[in-house]
């Protein structure tokens, strides 16, 4: 079915989008390629007259089903949504969540920097640099933990962010 800017009575991603033709290996070429299409600000939602109202439904779905820890389904939901608005930081967020919770650390890294592009949030660049240390990308991770570190410097609502990313970095710190 094709989608429409009208609501249907119940939302699903096949009904917005058909089904999600990827696997978690394909995620890290697949979102690196939406990446160049994200800073060219293409979007496939808008080129199928997706309603944003649409999509915020669900995004609220795939909330729900974090919470409820049915995290495949959720991940699922926040892809399909990535693809079709890849400048969206709070799709890409939800998609890195999922598939960190999922432990595909680097598919989950890969969404994180995606995540990056328009909206540079400390917690992000933290996110991304746990899955950068869980896949064993030792020396991105305390780049990243670093950045970090230095976004949160001098804000005291971060101090807790800012405590982690030190301790992260004696971690990973050879000694």
């Amino acid at each position: 079915m094709h989608a429409s800017t009208e609501a249907p009575a119940e939302i699903t991603a096949e009904s917005l989008f058909g089904p999600l033709p990827i696997n978690l290996e394909q995620l890290s070429k697949l979102f690196l390629a939406a990446k160049t299409a994200g800073e060219s600000g293409r979007s496939l939602g808008r080129h199928k007259n997706i309603a944003p109202q649409n999509m915020d439904r669900l995004y609220e779905q795939a909330i729900v089903q974090c919470g409820e820890g049915r995290w495949s389904d959720a991940c699922l939901i926040a892809l399909q949504l990535a693809l079709h608005e890849p400048r969206n930081s709070r799709y890409l967020f939800l998609g890195g969540t999922c598939l960190q919770r999922m432990m595909e650390f680097e598919a989950a890294a890969g969404l994180y920097s995606l995540s990056l592009i328009d909206d540079e949030q400390p917690i992000v660049v933290f996110r991304m640099a746990e899955c950068l240390a869980a896949a064993s990308q030792f020396d991105q991770a305390r780049k990243a933990f670093d950045s970090c570190f230095e976004m949160c410097r001098g804000d005291l609502d971060l101090r807790d962010v800012q405590e982690a990313c030190a301790q992260a970095l004696v971690r990973l710190t050879p000694h």
